[in-house]
């Protein structure tokens, strides 16, 4: 469920594997990289399940099951919000073919600058593409790419990481010849105001902490890295749950707020985030002016009522779920801190991966209760396919002959 819903949370340590256990009974030292001891097909095996549940299981079961059960394109508009999914093309197996095209082309560009500029084995960078273009976050080692500690590699990747929590039909308008149109996209420009607010502060935080005795351009690598990660794969660059208190707030904020409408990120999505701003300020001015029209507008496009309302439906579901999740956890496991709590539901809802505290970026979440672990791995699903979908799969006039 972790590598198909692309949160990149593993279970995978000495604790539980059989290979690590009989590695470690076979050394002196238990000094052993769990992840690097499984043989290669196991550790491509999931690197590949998360670059098909990047965006190939959705858009591939869509179009094979749209025929069936009908409204297919209206499943698509729930997980790629947003009112620019129409300019993708005139039907669904258009669509999903574009797609498929242009997340196909990226991971290939990416495995040879790694290859070629990074200068990762070819192993490593086929893995790494695939895991960074399905925003994923599996990796070939224990220390994932702390383990390269190459400014170069992490340039590379954030990169791709952007691009991943990039609505994608803003490249089918920049392949169209109409660049100037997807710069002009606010959400876009949204998510990149969030992710470079979210570095400063951190920077900023960690400058005055000095806690963690990394330089100035030591600390805008990371922080930079993080801020962009966070949203998106879940990579680490360094463990960041021993951060200040501020910056690890900042990244929690970032792994409920996400990436883009239409993209492979996870959280609310930018988009929700700013028709919920835009209805609140809309709400203010009505009790200001209670007789003026105020129109919502997204890209210049008016939001009527009904995708306003599909919006806040997302929220308060995602929200309602949050909280029962966080109340019943804390039951299942009353050793827990309110820090990993928080951090594991919001982590699994927005197939984040890593958690803060006990379930950062350098602890696995073998030690977990079962019973938590099987909830944690519905609550990666239901992030993935995004609330309403789901609700919409379960519901039985879905699967009736009556619609």
């Amino acid at each position: 469920m972790s590598g198909i819903t692309t949160t990149g949370a593993t279970v995978i340590d000495s604790s539980v594997s059989p290979v690590c256990i009989n590695a470690l009974e076979n050394m002196v030292s238990d000094d052993i990289d769990c992840i690097a001891e499984q043989k290669r097909s196991i550790i491509l095996w999931r690197s590949l399940t998360q670059w098909l549940g990047g965006i190939g299981v959705i858009m591939l079961g869509l179009m094979i099951f749209s025929s069936i059960l009908g409204g297919g394109m209206n499943l698509a508009r729930a997980e790629l919000t947003g009112p620019s999914l129409s300019r993708l093309g005139p039907n669904l197996q258009f669509t999903a073919r574009r797609l498929w095209l242009i997340y196909t082309v990226l991971t290939v560009f990416e495995l040879g600058l790694l290859y070629f500029v990074g200068e990762m084995s070819i192993f490593d960078s086929l893995n790494y593409s695939m895991t960074t273009l399905a925003s994923g976050g599996f990796g070939t080692t224990d220390a994932g790419i702390t383990a390269f500690d190459s400014a170069l590699i992490e340039s590379i990747i954030m990169v791709f990481m952007v691009l991943t929590c990039i609505n994608y039909s803003l490249y089918h308008l920049i392949i169209a010849g109409r660049g100037k149109e997807a710069f002009k996209d606010e959400e876009l420009r949204v998510y990149l105001l969030i992710i470079l607010v979210a570095w400063v502060a951190m920077a900023v935080n960690l400058l005055r902490a000095d806690n963690q005795g990394h330089s100035l351009l030591e600390t805008l690598r990371h922080t930079a890295f993080q801020a962009i990660s966070i949203s998106s794969t879940g990579y680490s660059s360094t463990d960041f749950s021993t951060w200040p208190v501020f910056s690890q707030f900042v990244l929690l904020l970032l792994m409920i707020v996400g990436a883009s409408a239409g993209s492979t990120g996870g959280g609310l999505k930018v988009l929700r985030i700013r028709v919920a701003f835009e209805l609140a300020k809309r709400e203010v001015l009505r009790i200001i002016q209670p007789k003026k029209v105020i129109a919502m507008r997204v890209n210049e496009e008016v939001i009527d009522e009904e995708q306003v309302f599909i919006v806040l439906g997302m929220i308060s579901a995602w929200l309602v779920l949050a909280m029962s999740s966080m109340l019943f956890i804390s039951f299942l496991e009353p050793t827990w801190n309110i820090e990993d709590v928080l951090s594991v539901v919001v982590s699994s809802l927005g197939n984040t991966g890593p958690a803060l505290g006990s379930y950062g970026p350098t602890a696995t979440w073998s030690s977990m209760g079962e019973v938590t672990l099987f909830w944690t791995s519905i609550l990666m699903w239901f992030g993935r396919l995004e609330l309403l979908t789901v609700l919409v799969l379960l519901h039985p006039k879905t699967w009736s002959d009556s619609h």
